[in-house]
């Protein structure tokens, strides 16, 4: 006796089957600029922040932040990551690097440890970086 196959499920099972490939392969995906020069810069903290750009840190620090600031001899790039419970965060730049007329600025944040003692005021942590001055626009990762 033939055995009877519901048709609506079986064209449910293959439509969940091609939506599962194309999540996976979006997954997959790098939308990183390409790098095609890397650059050169330097972190800068404290007096070496111009006056100006200290204020419009404080400004706002309270929320997550991208920032960009020019003295025309030198380009700052500020990324912040807004109000954290407690001290103890460290901020890595991962690259940065000029994608044809772009530049890129790759950051994370890291949270203290589970067993680090920190202080349990609240901190803002932001970092800055001092590059050579050029006029292209910054991309944020």
């Amino acid at each position: 006796m033939p055995r009877h196959i519901n048709q609506p499920f079986v064209y449910f099972r293959i439509l969940i089957f091609f939506c599962c490939c194309l999540l996976l392969a979006g997954c997959s995906h790098n939308d990183a600029p390409e790098k095609t020069k890397d650059l050169d810069f330097t972190i800068v903290s404290g007096t070496d922040i111009p006056e100006e750009l200290q204020n419009l840190i404080q400004d706002r620090q309270e929320n997550p932040f991208e920032l960009t600031f020019s003295d025309k001899a030198f380009l700052y790039i500020i990324k912040g990551y807004g109000k954290q419970k407690s001290g103890g965060y460290n901020i890595v730049v991962n690259d940065f690097y000029q994608s044809g007329d772009q530049l890129v600025f790759d950051t994370d944040l890291f949270g203290p440890k589970a067993d680090e003692k920190v202080s349990e005021s609240i901190s803002y942590p932001y970092i800055v970086i001092k590059a050579k001055y050029l006029e292209n626009p910054v991309v944020f990762r």
